[in-house]
């Protein structure tokens, strides 16, 4: 099944599934009376069906809940698209998996993972939108069901039995590090979380800047909205300035290059076009040839990151590596957690449109991503002003640079 035929049977089967289980739902809470204290749960259940990147996001919580005393389990309910990002983090003692390829498929492992699940002690929904995951929360009659709700998720009322507010314009990470809180978990230091997970893939301490610069580019994201991509000639200006910042550019420079199996294609035609465009730099593709995990290990190696939003920018950050990222369609700010002690540029356009990830079904733009263009060219003047933007003067730079 594609994305789009996902959500859709998510909204309406979800939406269904509600309306039929709530007054039961009600019914049982009052007749049963269960114990909701969190603290008294040794085994933690994660739902995250969408987004790796998230999971990496929620990775100092993570943790916290997994250090908690009481907590002696934590496990992860996913997709096969989001395993291996799990898996990378190396914090989850066991995965239990739902293929969503098939409406079949969907039904069959939905009912395994409720026979695992069936009576656990909690199940905390990280997933902000979505309807089946309550209902799957409520069919495996966990003790204690934890999730988020926001003006159009009022559903999830009295379905869950600890529920939270979540600000879709304030930093997803504040409500991660709430549930860690509700568990008696003690957020970890930003150190403390680097050093962690770089022992954990068996990653060294930060290396020493190399004589030739080695710099990873990770260009490509997921399905959902590919409006966050930049164009490969619009890296090509954002290489030719990131290498003539400090002046004249080194006589080499390494660029590799990270990505899915699938975007291998796409990465040598990038690669082909800066060998052309920028002389000096020699482009390695990584994508297909590696995997997830062992992408971020050699990622740890060099010398910084360039980006756009995706699962590999917030994996770098973990690392502790200098960043330079590109935002658009998501607002940083709603998505990167100060982190101590790393040097990090964020280039975002604050246009009228922006962001408009989760805040639409389909970007304004129809893939006309100026708010991209304007990350990387703020001074670029044409097409600043199309008919979904409301007035060229409303833009607003954020162009963030921090570091120790």
């Amino acid at each position: 099944m594609n994305l789009r035929l996902q959500l859709m049977i998510d909204y309406y089967a979800g939406g269904m599934l509600h309306v039929l289980l709530k007054p039961l739902v009600l019914l049982m809470g009052k007749l049963l009376r269960r114990n909701h204290d969190l603290k008294r749960c040794s085994t933690v259940t994660i739902v995250k069906m969408l987004g790796g990147g998230s999971l990496v996001i929620a990775y100092p919580a993570l943790l916290a809940i997994k250090n908690a005393p009481h907590v002696k389990k934590l496990q992860l309910l996913t997709t096969p698209a989001v395993q291996p990002f799990a898996a990378t983090l190396a914090i989850f003692d066991s995965i239990i998996l739902v293929r969503t390829d098939s409406p079949v498929r969907l039904v069959l492992d939905s009912v395994r993972a409720i026979r695992l699940l069936f009576l656990c002690d909690a199940i905390v929904d990280l997933e902000v939108h979505s309807r089946l995951t309550t209902v799957f929360s409520v069919i495996s009659c966990a003790r204690n069901r934890i999730g988020f709700y926001t003006r159009n998720s009022f559903w999830r009322r009295q379905l869950a039995t600890h529920l939270l507010f979540c600000n879709l314009t304030a930093g997803i990470y504040h409500y991660y590090d709430q549930i860690a809180a509700l568990f008696g978990g003690k957020l970890p230091h930003a150190a403390e979380c680097r050093e962690r997970f770089r022992a954990a893939i068996g990653a060294p301490a930060l290396p020493e800047p190399s004589s030739v610069p080695r710099i990873a580019l990770s260009p490509c994201c997921s399905d959902l909205s590919k409006e966050r991509m930049l164009r490969p000639e619009e890296w090509v200006v954002a290489l030719r300035r990131r290498l003539s910042r400090d002046g004249e550019a080194p006589l080499a420079t390494e660029i590799h290059l990270f990505g899915a199996p699938r975007d291998r294609a796409s990465l040598d035609e990038l690669g082909n076009l800066l060998r052309r465009e920028l002389p000096r730099i020699t482009p390695v593709n990584h994508a297909g040839q590696t995997s997830l995990l062992e992408s971020v290990r050699q990622m740890a190696r060099l010398d910084e990151l360039l980006c756009i939003d995706s699962a590999l920018l917030h994996f770098g950050r973990l690392l502790g590596m200098p960043t330079t990222s590109f935002w658009g369609p998501t607002d940083p700010q709603t998505l990167l957690r100060p982190w101590p002690g790393i040097r990090e540029e964020i280039h975002y356009q604050k246009l009228p449109c922006s962001p408009c990830v989760h805040l639409a079904d389909d970007a304004p733009c129809r893939g006309n991503n100026i708010c991209m263009r304007l990350a990387v060219d703020p001074d670029r003047a044409e097409d600043r002003n199309p008919a979904w933007v409301v007035a060229d003067e409303s833009v607003t730079r954020f162009t963030r640079v921090s570091g120790p």
